[in-house]
């Protein structure tokens, strides 16, 4: 712990931030956010899986470098794959990359519109980058989704800066109405 007090503010805020943002992309918040794997391939090829799970195995060991790569062959083998895309959002979240996490839970989001943690990962991201239209939108589909992602936005810090907007007001009270 001493060796924080040696660090700058600057440092330290980025070290903050990338833990934060680790937390929010891997759903270690106060409740997991639920997910569908729901695409229109039933069971992607076996080569697809194998580089899916070596891309899994690097990220858990922190060389992203690596998972990168393993998870774009596996998207490179089965396009319509959601989990790959979603899981390379992850990585890129985790580099503090938000633009090609953001890319990526884009695709994820496309391919599965009902993949609620890939839209709440992007309200969450994009809310890191202040643009507050854009994270309401993604929390509105997370939402829409699973009613649990509004009780997890109540208390996740990356939504500290939108929390008191009337966008996010308006998105409580309506969910609050329709339960």
């Amino acid at each position: 712990m001493a060796f924080l007090y040696g660090l700058n503010k600057l440092r330290l805020g980025g070290l903050t931030l990338i833990t934060g943002l680790m937390l929010c992309f891997t759903a270690c918040g106060p409740k997991a956010i639920p997910y569908s794997q729901s695409t229109d391939v039933p069971e992607p090829n076996a080569v697809a899986v194998a580089h899916y799970n070596w891309g899994m195995a690097y990220a858990n060991d922190g060389n992203f470098g690596q998972a990168i790569m393993e998870l774009s062959l596996a998207i490179e083998n089965e396009p319509g794959w959601v989990m790959p895309f979603f899981t390379l959002g992850v990585v890129y979240g985790n580099l503090g990359e938000l633009d090609k996490a953001i890319q990526a839970w884009e695709r994820a989001t496309q391919l599965d519109a009902d993949f609620a943690k890939a839209h709440y990962n992007l309200a969450v991201a994009y809310s890191h980058k202040a643009e507050k239209g854009l994270s309401i939108a993604a929390l509105r589909e997370a939402i829409r989704v699973d009613k649990a992602a509004l009780s997890a936005a109540k208390t996740e810090p990356a939504f500290d800066n939108i929390r008191n907007s009337p966008e996010f007001q308006e998105l409580k009270k309506r969910t609050e109405l329709d339960e």
